[in-house]
């Protein structure tokens, strides 16, 4: 617990500086920059399957969009949770950003792309966490990577920390690329209350959902990503992954499962 108390504190001095005003931070940085280079596009769509750790969820299979509209350093598109970001610096192989989006990772996400919902019993009268907007400053420095995000409305500090580090497995002439990547999310105790917990006013004991406290935790996740180019301007992207749930999240009322799992595949034209 040791280990986890001293991001903790460090989370704490940082919040007030540098996080809750990085939305305002983001969107002022427009109007101040001049936009000299042509904007590039990705657009496309695909499916994603996902098993959740929820109790009896079925698995949710879905359509979805792609989207990433870039120019000098501003991004557009839901990217690692961010819908806008700005690189204060970027190169070939160094990012520093700043991001404000959107985190929506409970059950019955009012985000999700499917209406799809457990039938256990526990989560009937369920009042599901709302969708969180955040800020979120981030670096990437060739393979590695680590993103700092808090959520800004309704007076919460959840805040997570994501690190991920990016390994080349196989690289072929005609462009087929295969990465695996390894990742860790640091969440502090009022994330995982909101996500996982119980609160006194949403328990009930009929259902066996009782009150239900956490603690902050970390969660590890495991990727296969693959990159297969079908012409010039044509990408085909797919990825499997999985979440390993830290061992006293599983404990909650609302979870039967210690992993989620998920794929995906997109079709991507770049213009």
């Amino acid at each position: 617990m040791s280990a986890l108390c001293r991001p903790s504190r460090l989370l704490a001095r940082l919040k007030p500086r540098l996080l809750s005003r990085c939305a305002a931070l983001v969107l002022g940085l427009y109007g101040a920059v001049a936009v000299a280079d042509p904007w590039q596009f990705e657009a496309g769509a695909g499916v994603l399957s996902q098993q959740q750790v929820w109790k009896k969820m079925p698995t949710v299979t879905s359509a979805i969009p792609y989207f990433i509209a870039s120019n000098g350093g501003w991004r557009l598109g839901f990217e690692q949770g961010n819908l806008v970001s700005y690189s204060f610096v970027q190169d070939k192989n160094f990012r520093l950003y700043a991001g404000a989006g959107i985190r929506d990772n409970g059950y019955d996400a009012d985000t999700s792309l499917s209406s799809k919902l457990s039938d256990d019993p526990v989560f009937t009268g369920y009042q599901a966490p709302d969708t969180e907007i955040t800020g979120s400053v981030g670096l990437q420095w060739y393979w590695f990577s680590i993103q700092l995000a808090q959520q800004l409305n309704e007076d919460r500090d959840a805040q997570v920390v994501d690190l991920a580090l990016e390994l080349p497995l196989f690289q072929h002439q005609s462009g087929l690329r295969l990465m695996a990547v390894a990742a860790a999310s640091w969440m502090n105790a009022e994330y995982t209350q909101r996500i996982y917990g119980v609160a006194p006013g949403n328990q009930n004991l009929s259902v066996g959902r009782p009150v239900f406290q956490t603690e902050a935790e970390m969660n590890y996740r495991l990727d296969l990503r693959v990159q297969y180019p079908l012409s010039a301007q044509t990408v085909l992207l797919g990825s499997a992954g999985v979440t390993q749930l830290a061992d006293n999240l599983q404990q909650s009322p609302l979870v039967d499962e210690k992993r989620s799992i998920d794929a995906m595949l997109l079709l991507v034209y770049r213009f």
